[in-house]
């Protein structure tokens, strides 16, 4: 019987049910209960419980599914997970493969309809709790929010953050966060929301940071993302009566009273929701919290609200990318500068009579950072489809390329599985020669030599161990090298689909197979270098 032992603990400390501690009970439970059985550990050590995202536990789960195991053992129900939703997901893929779950601590038997019943009820209240925590968490942020205090985090352009203590009405010490001034950075962010007003464009913006050189806090080029963030940060913003009517037409939910308007910046608190492994939401704007900092404001509250509402008119304005009707790698296209490439329409009599590809660093900068040429789209867009058609014909350098890397996963196989072979007979070996050994303690039980012969024993079972652990390596080994066989099977199933379906597929079909056979296609000014997926 094999049996996986799992533990995790949120935190690195020493203290209370340690990963230790955990594999240890797990240990004497097995071997009261499994005796005779081979156990491995897989054990997450500084990660939460509010999700399945743990790399220990994703690598068991896989081996389960595999068949490797027979039994799941761990020392608590929340270390597997405190989610409803994924730990009745785990339980469902143990189930699927006929393996066992044992929780010590809760004493759960899975092979009984009871046990199954109560565990997850379990569950349901180690969400509860955690849930119940993350409420009282976030509820004692806002209302720290609502004093003005920065709560923490990167702190914005203009700023750093620098900790303070004090001590409460009960003699206990606290600290919190001051946002300090730093003068060149907030000298740039007055030019920031000065030339967008003049500009009227967060492009045209960008296009003059790259002309001037100008970089972020962190030394880098600004990108339009990191603009945008600047200038919609309240927290540079003069605080007056005309601010707070601003933000009391718009219906946000104002911490403060009009009278304590008086020049400070602002937070912004609550205004995104957590969504796991999803991207962040925003809220509506009545469930956002408008505060009133400790920190002086900069910009003028008429000038900042300007640019707010330029921001929202011209974000409305702004064109999609990606579904224009010419060109068919500008999707995954790429300046060898590193920026993307964007296709450019030439029109003659109203008509598109030629496109072609274009840096867009090189435009933003007006050269001055990037001076590739652009590419022909029409040229470079058939070079690409030509290697498709020559690869569907087995022959080309698309098609050299794939056998190549046949070639490598062959080779690549083979030399896994030998050492999978030389590692399971070494296994074998230990084995044996722990059974003899075993066999010799037992006929020189109480004697000198027994002392020797255990640390023999010992020595084994650890180099046993460690040749399990490698014996799991090789194998995620040769799954990669099966998942890249299965891979290249279905680039060449997009390849006999684009040379069969060429004259039927409009061009946004030709976009979705060429994406599917190639990850990225990069442009140096002479050629073109197309990286397969």
């Amino acid at each position: 019987m094999k049996i996986a032992i799992y533990s995790r603990k949120s935190k690195f400390t020493g203290k209370g049910d340690s990963v230790e501690n955990q594999i240890q009970m797990c240990r004497e439970y097995i071997n009261i209960h499994f005796p005779s059985s081979e156990s491995i550990v897989f054990e997450d050590e500084g990660f939460s419980g509010g999700n399945t995202d743990r790399p220990q536990f994703q690598k068991m789960m896989e081996s389960i599914k595999k068949g490797h195991f027979d039994v799941l053992v761990c020392y608590r129900l929340d270390r597997i997970s405190r989610s409803i939703v994924d730990f009745s997901s785990t339980m469902e893929v143990l189930e699927e493969n006929d393996v066992a779950f044992v929780s010590i601590k809760e004493q759960f038997d899975t092979s009984t309809p009871m046990g199954r019943a109560m565990m997850y009820i379990s569950s349901v209240f180690a969400q509860l709790e955690r849930e119940t925590i993350a409420e009282r968490i976030k509820d004692n942020m806002m209302r720290l929010a609502r004093t003005g205090r920065w709560l923490g985090g990167k702190a914005p352009t203009g700023f750093k953050g620098e900790r303070e203590s004090y001590f409460d009405d009960k003699m206990q010490k606290r600290s919190y966060t001051n946002l300090i001034p730093v003068e060149n950075e907030l000298e740039l962010v007055e030019i920031l929301f000065k030339k967008y007003l003049e500009f009227d464009s967060i492009s045209k913006l960008h296009s003059w940071t790259l002309e001037s050189n100008i970089k972020s806090k962190n030394g880098n080029d600004f990108d339009m993302a990191a603009l945008k963030i600047i200038l919609t940060n309240p927290v540079y913003v003069k605080s007056d009566d005309y601010l707070f009517e601003w933000f009391e037409s718009r219906e946000y939910d104002i911490a403060n009273k009009k009278d304590e308007y008086r020049g400070n910046g602002i937070f912004l608190y609550n205004k995104y929701q957590n969504r796991r492994n999803k991207a962040h939401k925003i809220k509506d704007i009545s469930e956002q919290v408008v505060v009133v900092g400790k920190h002086k404001g900069i910009i003028d509250s008429r000038k900042w609200a300007r640019v707010q509402e330029a921001l929202e008119k011209n974000s409305k304005k702004a064109p999609r990318t990606g579904t224009g009707e010419h060109g068919v790698i500008g999707p995954i296209l790429y300046c060898s500068c590193g920026s993307r490439m964007r296709i450019t329409l030439k029109y003659v009599g109203g008509e598109v009579k030629h496109y072609y590809y274009k840096c867009r660093r090189k435009e933003q900068s007006k050269g001055t950072r990037c001076n590739v040429k652009n590419a022909n789209g029409t040229d470079a867009d058939m070079i690409i489809e030509n290697a498709i058609k020559a690869a569907g014909k087995r022959k080309g350098p698309l098609w050299k390329q794939l056998k190549e890397q046949e070639k490598k996963t062959g080779k690549s196989g083979n030399k896994v599985e030998n050492q999978r072979e030389n590692i399971e007979s070494q296994i074998e070996k230990n084995k044996k020669s722990i059974e003899n050994l075993t066999m010799q303690l037992s006929e020189n039980q109480g004697s000198t030599a027994s002392t020797y012969i255990i640390q023999q024993i010992e020595t084994l079972d650890n180099q046993i161990n460690e040749l399990r652990k490698k014996l799991s390596s090789i194998e995620e080994e040769k799954d990669l090298s099966l998942l890249e066989e299965e891979n290249k099977k279905l680039i060449m199933q997009y390849i006999d689909i684009f040379n069969n379906s060429y004259d039927d597929l409009d061009i946004f079909g030709k976009r979705r197979v060429v994406q599917a056979i190639f990850k990225r296609i990069t442009w140096d000014g002479e050629h073109l270098d197309a990286q397969l997926r």
